[in-house]
């Protein structure tokens, strides 16, 4: 049997094996048949096709018609073709365009949207078939109807991922075949504006309102008018546009922008938009949204917040600060004067709202009225004023679905903790989210919101957490790939495994070392295209040694900040010992016990500072160790790397210990330890010859030479030198080998898989 391929969307055209066209030696009369069958599939009675073809003609003369155009189509396709005496079928292995947009339709809405269902049957007409005219047409309009379909689909989707760029893209291919939708143009300008753009929100409105009216004399729905009036109203200038993506859903961000999607986070979104559902029922529930320090907590929350508020809900937002710092209930009272204008507010009860005033002033002035507080017993003040808060908070969400957020949630205060705690109770079974960030490894564990955290994951069964992983090196790519408009199909790979070892998954890290590659010229943007590429003078050496932006540390140096002195002592020798520290070696620098070391680093294990493996302690990334490092005055890093060489040396004397001359030499030579530093280099030089390792024989009689105290030293360093070099079967010492470096460090040439500026 023949491999037969009709191709309906466009011109049609038949084509048998190896892709050869048949289409002219089958004729008009014979493709619109074949046509027919193809997407009405099963057997069909001859009159029924005669009469579809010839539909003018006596039915003598069309079923005359119809056997010869059979006999003329069966030379073509084959058996494909199956002709009894009173029925026609089409075999069903015959491939089909337009079958396999209905396939995809229900199973992958994004790959059916992009058939081009419009062009169907386009140019292509056939005399005196009424009838085929008839069932085209109508077959056009199914087809455009799950084209729709397919578009509102594949929009939604993205809008549930939380990919706005790709949703304003599909929406836009929505209004395009749907000009007068309402839907559409509300996607459209909700993508906008959860992408950041509410000008371009408000532009497309304004554009789509112009033309219903010039078309069909009308206005857009009420939904739609009360939706883009709440977009209209938020406070603020409309932020700086973001181009309108041209070519596919990967279309990318403007040169230089560092505003990716929420890449990684899809699950979390999902989850998050799920809950909201709920709230909109009236239950109320409360999310923690805990990570590290840079992994987007904040930013999926503002995401979220954005998003609910455009769908018309209340936004009280506040955040937590430093409480030795702060005043109390300084979160809340900064959520209340975010929201004093919100509807709903004017119901509370005004005694309610007195006592609310106490901290917030602000509601005198918008409620002049307001009777004077009461003046309870100093015990029952504090519960008045948290039923006040609860009782403005369920008016608000009496109105409308209200969303408290609070950002930081580590350094709330005692009362600001104590209020949350009885707030988590008393709304939920009201149209109320409560919202909270935690830093994870920023937080004591006595600290009144890790108290506040451990009472509400054990509390009410709608209390959702979600803990936000690193992300992994394929998202990374991802991220790279759309920032970077980025078109071959594994460009840049190797970059972002680079940029994931340096900055282990985390978002902030990923885009402030980013922001420096193009500091320093080693990534430009081609202006033409927007693509990111490299620069001529990366390709002049082999290597290009990079610095972490000062961002970086500067969050890791505030978190380090944050530690009592006994845990950034401890963090000072963990990150000067380089290749990690045992508890006994610690316990030794520091004189305390081990015991007492094992509790001080498991406190910083679990602040994220440190990694345990085998009793080993080391810094949780090179640049917490870097920083830690570059903290420290020359005088005080002589004295730790004295100390390490000390403790070393006694670990060894004890027989706790082996093989650590190379280490003891190191931190000897580092901290003024001259005698020991000597010693040290020549017993791992020693080690390192009978391993037959000769260069780091070599390199430790360097050490050695660099510290020798005497003469006789000196000569003891040559012969050694000597030695190791006739072992080797070298006449002269080999030239320095240049180091490789660590992911901390640098990118090797190759790692820049870009394309070549100019």
């Amino acid at each position: 049997m023949l491999d037969l391929r009709i191709t309906l969307l466009g011109p049609p055209r038949l084509l048998v094996a190896e892709d050869e066209d048949a289409t002219d030696r089958a004729g008009g009369k014979a493709l619109a048949l074949l046509a027919f069958l193809a997407l009405e599939p099963g057997p069909h009675a001859r009159d029924e096709l005669a009469a579809l073809l010839w539909s003018e003609s006596p039915t003598s003369a069309a079923r005359a018609s119809l056997r010869q155009t059979l006999r003329r189509l069966r030379t073509v396709v084959g058996a494909s073709l199956h002709i009894e005496r009173q029925r026609v079928e089409l075999d069903s292995a015959v491939r089909c365009d337009v079958r396999a947009f209905q396939a995809a339709v229900e199973q992958a809405p994004e790959e059916a949207a992009q058939f081009d269902v419009e062009r169907f049957l386009s140019g292509f007409s056939i005399n005196n078939a009424s009838g085929f005219d008839e069932w085209a047409d109508m077959t056009h309009q199914r087809l455009l109807r799950a084209y729709r379909d397919a578009l509102r689909t594949a929009t939604r989707n993205a809008m549930a991922k939380s990919h706005w760029r790709d949703a304003v893209w599909w929406a836009e291919r929505w209004a395009a075949c749907d000009p007068l939708s309402d839907d559409a143009v509300r996607q459209i300008a909700e993508a906008w504006y959860m992408a950041g753009d509410r000008g371009e929100a408000l532009a497309r409105y304004q554009a789509y309102r112009d033309r219903l009216a010039d078309q069909a004399g009308a206005e857009p729905s009420a939904a739609l008018r009360t939706f883009m009036d709440r977009i209209a109203s938020e406070d603020g200038a409309p932020p700086a546009g973001t181009p309108t993506p041209t070519h596919t859903p990967e279309s990318r961000l403007p040169e230089q922008n560092f505003d990716p999607s929420l890449v990684g986070r899809e699950d979390a979104w999902q989850r998050l938009v799920d809950l909201w559902s709920d709230v909109v029922s009236g239950l109320g529930g409360v999310v923690l949204i805990e990570g590290e320090s840079g992994i987007g907590k904040t930013r999926l929350s503002h995401e979220l917040l954005q998003w609910v508020r455009a769908e018309g809900a209340t936004v009280l937002r506040g955040r937590g600060y430093d409480p030795k710092t702060g005043v109390a209930y300084a979160p809340i009272v900064e959520a209340f004067r975010s929201g004093l204008d919100a509807p709903g507010l004017a119901g509370t009860a005004p005694e309610w709202l007195a006592e609310l005033s106490r901290i917030v002033p602000e509601l005198r002035e918008r409620f002049p009225h307001l009777p004077a507080p009461s003046s309870p017993e100093d015990s029952d003040r504090r519960s008045r004023l948290f039923e006040g808060a609860a009782q403005a908070i369920l008016g608000l969400a009496s109105e409308r679905p209200t969303a408290l957020f609070i950002d930081d949630l580590q350094h709330c205060d005692q009362d600001t903790c104590a209020l949350l705690h009885f707030l988590t109770t008393r709304v939920e079974d009201a149209s109320v989210l409560i919202l909270a960030t935690l830093t994870l490894g920023d937080i004591e564990r006595t600290a009144p919101a890790a108290r506040l955290c451990r009472a509400i994951r054990s509390g009410t069964g709608r209390t959702t957490v979600i803990t936000l992983p690193p992300l992994g090196e394929t998202e990374v790519w991802q991220i790279i790939r759309e920032l970077g408009n980025i078109t071959a199909p594994e460009g840049a790979r190797r970059f972002a495994a680079q940029v994931h070892a340096v900055t282990d998954g985390n978002p902030f890290h990923i885009l402030e070392l980013l922001k420096t590659l193009f500091a320093q010229g080693m990534l430009a943007t081609d202006p033409a295209s927007g693509e990111w590429v490299t620069t001529p003078a990366v390709g002049a050496g082999p290597y290009h040694q990079i610095r972490m932006p000062r961002t970086v540390h500067d969050a890791v140096a505030e978190r380090l900040a944050r530690l009592v002195y006994e845990l950034r002592d401890l963090m000072v020798t963990v990150a000067v010992a380089g290749r990690g520290a045992s508890a006994h070696l610690l316990s030794l620098v520091h004189g305390i016990s081990r015991l007492r070391v094992a509790a001080l680093a498991d406190e910083l294990v679990g602040r994220r500072l440190l990694l345990e493996e085998d009793g080993v302690y080391r810094c949780a990334h090179p640049i917490v160790q870097e920083t830690v490092r570059n903290e420290l005055t020359p005088a005080r890093r002589r004295e730790v790397h004295r100390a390490i060489a000390l403790a070393l040396h006694a670990l060894i004397r004890e027989g706790a210990v082996a093989g650590v001359a190379g280490e003891i030499a190191r931190h000897a030579e580092r901290g003024g330890e001259r005698r020991l530093a000597f010693q040290a280099a020549l017993e791992a030089s020693d080690g390192a010859v009978r391993d037959a390792a000769f260069d780091e024989a070599l390199s430790w009689l360097d050490l050695a030479a660099g510290v020798v105290g005497s003469d006789a030293e000196t000569e003891t360093v040559s012969e050694l030198t000597t030695r190791v070099l006739d072992l080797a079967g070298w006449p002269v010492s080999p030239k320095t080998i240049s180091r490789a470096g660590t992911p901390a460090s640098g990118f090797a040439r190759g790692d820049l898989d870009f394309r070549r500026e100019g």
